[in-house]
């Protein structure tokens, strides 16, 4: 014990004395031409084709145009409807219309959608990167709205308050176009496009997935609350705007993301191998 002490008593004086020979630093004076380094550019994850992409973003607010300006001369209105005829699992959803339910879903997809590109501005900054991931955003939203009003005014399915008898769904031509869920559907679109990004740049992340799959879910939930929409609606919704929200950011990716190439299979197959 006693020659554990002294030897901790002599490391401590070494320490000590080391310290106070050491010189002071030198500050070294900077060349009359030096220049701080260039900030690292963020990396670019998605290539542009203007030429298609802006068309098709306009063809897909075109579509969202129509419906607001002609959505009631497009829908035949045949309501009131005889609840009866819907199936088992959508049927109980009747009786909802819950309008507080209605307000939170309008407030979390606007809110959401709309803080999504700034979040991503606030971590690039102005620029190419930025620029590219805005564009691809809204080509995803575009598509998505075109697919869904498209599909609304097919489909052309009383809403659950129309079959309820609302009088504002019943002689309106948005109490039509139940499937399936334009806010739902948006909304795993948007969030599915900022999860890639994430995972494309950054590096794979769970957590974007996880985050962006309860807040859309909750809007699902509000929409079937609120009594615009069935549970059908909203699964279906779910699964297309995911898809959307997948498939336009993997379209744009840049060259180098995507490697296919042949190779062997067995001793005399050959199969295509690739990175995604």
């Amino acid at each position: 014990m006693n020659a554990l002490i002294a030897a901790l008593l002599l490391a401590t004086a070494g320490q000590d004395d080391t310290t106070s020979t050491l010189p002071e630093p030198m500050q070294q004076p900077l060349p009359a031409d030096w220049t701080p380094p260039p900030k690292p550019q963020p990396r670019e994850v998605y290539g542009v084709h203007l030429a298609i992409d802006i068309p098709v973003i306009v063809v897909g607010g075109a579509a969202g145009l129509v419906r607001i300006l002609f959505e009631n001369k497009l829908v035949h209105k045949d309501c009131p409807c005889n609840p009866d005829g819907i199936n088992r699992l959508d049927r109980w959803t009747v009786r909802y219309h819950s309008e507080a339910a209605s307000i939170a879903a309008d407030a979390t997809v606007y809110s959401v959608l709309s803080a999504l590109p700034l979040v991503d501005l606030f971590a690039l900054g102005f620029g190419r990167a930025w620029g590219e991931d805005l564009v691809v955003y809204v080509e995803a939203l575009a598509v998505d709205t075109a697919l869904q009003n498209a599909t609304n005014f097919i489909v052309a399915r009383p809403r659950p308050r129309t079959y309820a008898g609302d009088p504002a769904f019943v002689n309106s031509g948005e109490g039509y176009l139940s499937f399936y869920a334009g806010h739902v559907s948006t909304a795993f679109a948007g969030l599915a496009v900022a999860a890639y990004t994430i995972r494309k740049r950054y590096g794979e992340q769970v957590w974007p997935w996880i985050v962006g799959a309860l807040i859309a879910s909750s809007v699902a939930v509000e929409r079937v609350a609120s009594g615009h929409h069935f549970p059908t609606d909203v699964g279906v919704a779910a699964v297309v705007g995911t898809g959307i929200g997948i498939a336009v950011p993997w379209l744009h990716l840049r060259r180098w993301e995507t490697r296919v190439q042949i190779a062997p299979v067995g001793a005399h197959g050959l199969g295509l191998a690739g990175t995604f």
